[in-house]
């Protein structure tokens, strides 16, 4: 049997979930957009849906801003939950090397203090974020290869692979 036979017979690869570290290239100048809102001072727009995350660059030590999906946000305690789709982002990074200078939500707006969460704290945030909304959960779930029709279990292993935060106001 020759060598062309044996590839052409062979099952395709599959990309898993941790070999996507950052996001394509043609996607971040889309990702930049909603940044361009809160510059103008007119994040409020967004709602809760969206957050602007101020933190320090881990090698620069210069002020960077970021924008973020909110997965959840309590408006009792005020506490913000996010995370990241890929392992490697640049402002989960930054955070581990320094603290958020500071979150804005909606009208929310404070100096934060964060916690890591746990992979299955990740995995149901993501769970309840696509049945509250279900489009936009399609959309997101398309850029990595993610399945939005995954089991709960296979939500738990994908949020092995992510990292995500929770910022609550330091008190």
């Amino acid at each position: 049997m020759s060598s062309q036979n044996i590839r052409t017979n062979t099952i395709p690869r599959v990309t898993t979930y941790a070999e996507v570290p950052k996001p394509p290239r043609f996607m971040i100048p889309i990702f930049k957009l909603p940044l361009i809102l809160y510059r103008a001072g007119l994040g409020w727009l967004f709602g809760h849906r969206f957050m602007l995350l101020t933190h320090i660059g881990r090698r620069s030590g210069k002020v960077r801003r970021t924008v973020l999906a909110v997965l959840e946000f309590n408006p009792n305690t005020r506490e913000i939950k996010a995370m990241s789709a890929w392992s490697e982002s640049d402002w989960y990074l930054n955070l581990q090397a320094h603290p958020a200078v500071q979150i804005e939500t909606g009208f929310t707006r404070y100096a934060p203090a964060q916690r890591t969460l746990t992979p299955e704290e990740i995995a149901t945030l993501f769970v309840n974020y696509s049945k509250n909304h279900p489009i936009f959960s399609r959309i997101v779930c398309r850029i990595p290869g993610w399945r939005i029709d995954s089991s709960y279990e296979e939500f738990v292993e994908l949020a092995r692979t992510l990292r995500g935060i929770a910022f609550r106001p330091n008190s």
